[in-house]
């Protein structure tokens, strides 16, 4: 694990720990800055330029607390993207922070093991420079995103079907108003 690897990690860990502030509420109210990425398919994305409200989680396949969240995150997924429809008013995006592990599988090899319904667009930051951008202080974190690119809301690791319920109502509460 490099260094800034370990340094997401152990910030993300400080905050679910309780220990202090909680340091995403710092990035409320701000924009994403306009940073080409790549998908895991080799498409270009800038998340700045979305156009339309958005989930984004943080996470990465080294990251222990975001694997054990990973059925949690996958109730919201699951939740969300039904209502997305032919024409989504919102889009569910996953940003892999960093490099997988090389005792397991590739980010692609993953990816593509994963169940249908819980499948959404993977957005491959292994150079770290998208989630250093914008700020992100660890992971697992999921952001709401408006339409002009502003964070609105975030939530931590998810823990429980109860904590991916409550950020589902913050979503749907959000996007039925948007």
């Amino acid at each position: 694990m490099d260094r800034r690897t370990f340094a997401v990690s152990a910030f993300g860990a400080l905050a679910l720990s309780g220990c202090r502030k909680d340091p995403a509420t710092v990035l409320h109210g701000q924009r994403l800055p306009s940073v080409r990425a790549s998908l895991i398919d080799g498409t270009g994305i800038n998340l700045a330029t979305l156009g339309r409200p958005a989930v984004l989680r943080f996470w990465g396949l080294w990251c222990g607390p975001c694997r054990i969240d990973e059925p949690h995150w996958d109730e919201v997924v699951r939740a969300l993207k039904p209502q997305q429809g032919a024409n989504p008013r919102f889009d569910l995006l996953s940003v892999h922070i960093g490099m997988a592990p090389r005792d397991g599988p590739s980010l692609p090899v993953w990816a593509a093991s994963r169940p249908q319904e819980a499948a959404i667009p993977i957005v491959d930051d292994r150079t770290q420079r998208l989630a250093q951008s914008i700020g992100i202080p660890g992971t697992p974190l999921a952001l709401l995103i408006d339409a002009k690119g502003e964070v609105i809301d975030h939530a931590w690791a998810f823990k429980s079907p109860r904590g991916a319920a409550r950020f589902v109502g913050k979503v749907r509460e959000f996007v039925g108003s948007a």
